[in-house]
């Protein structure tokens, strides 16, 4: 495990590099991951569980990359600095080119967890290097994530002795301890999952009590297995507890290991030399 400083100087992003287990012959491994974390408190209570995942996927000869995005984390700047969700995709490139420049890999996989998955699949749409994804109970609707959010945020506040506000305005509002420009809450509120126009193939992870339905836009592009236990995202008793999921992590790898496999025997997953002569 090696962390490190990336991406632009002037806005350094920080990430840590899982190796790929296995000797010299996986060092050269064409399998590559990157992971796009939730944000906010949900990315306090998923760190664990999503370093246990790039453990075990590192284990199975897979680069794995974890990383914040800009202005959460160890990353440059402060969440209330940013405007625009198109900061944190251009997070997510600056950590897939990292990653295609630090090792032999011309393309990657993108796992994204609750708002990263979001984030993953609108990444997916504008750039031919994601060979796939993995939506581990994944943002579907912002409107619908935002208000979940404001509502723990509500049942928060009740529980104090004296009646408390926190800042609302027509410039930030506070959500679960962060602050968030307007205009990211206005982008977020207007913004959907639409898996029909992501071209590559796609795992989804869902929770047991969800009953949400995807669209793709070709049969056999997408596989939706549940989760073993239910996120509870929304439930204020879990806020400050550890996402802890070791089983569906297990899954989540074993699936993944899979789908690296058929990418590999449908040629895919190339070499950086053969990819340029392409």
């Amino acid at each position: 495990m090696s962390q490190r400083f990336f991406g632009k100087p002037e806005t350094p992003l920080f990430g840590v590099y899982h190796a790929p287990r296995g000797g010299q012959k996986n060092r050269s491994s064409q399998r590559a991951v990157v992971i796009c974390p939730p944000v906010g408190q949900e990315y306090l209570r998923s760190h664990w569980s999503l370093r246990m995942l790039a453990t075990q996927l590192a284990r199975k000869g897979i680069h794995v990359f974890r990383f914040d995005y800009r202005g959460i984390g160890d990353a440059a700047g402060s969440v209330e600095e940013v405007g625009s969700l198109n900061i944190w995709t251009d997070s997510i490139c600056q950590a897939i080119d990292h990653v295609k420049s630090e090792t032999s890999v011309s393309s990657v996989m993108l796992i994204g967890q609750r708002l990263g998955g979001l984030l993953a699949s609108m990444t997916a749409i504008e750039r031919a290097d994601i060979n796939s994804l993995v939506l581990w109970e994944s943002v579907i609707d912002g409107r619908e994530y935002l208000d979940q959010l404001r509502q723990m945020h509500a049942q928060m506040l009740d529980l104090w002795v004296c009646k408390m506000k926190t800042p609302n305005d027509d410039q930030f509002e506070e959500i679960l301890g962060s602050l968030y420009h307007r205009d990211l809450i206005r982008e977020v509120e207007q913004t959907k999952l639409d898996l029909g126009k992501v071209i590559q193939p796609q795992l989804i992870v869902e929770s047991p009590k969800s009953g949400r339905k995807f669209t793709s836009h070709a049969p056999g592009i997408q596989r939706v297995i549940t989760a073993n236990r239910d996120g509870a995202w929304g439930d204020l008793r879990e806020l400050e507890n550890a996402f802890l999921r070791p089983i569906t992590t297990s899954t989540i790898v074993k699936t993944v290991d899979d789908m690296f496999q058929r990418l590999e025997k449908f040629g895919v997953l190339q070499s950086k030399s053969l990819a340029g002569a392409v």
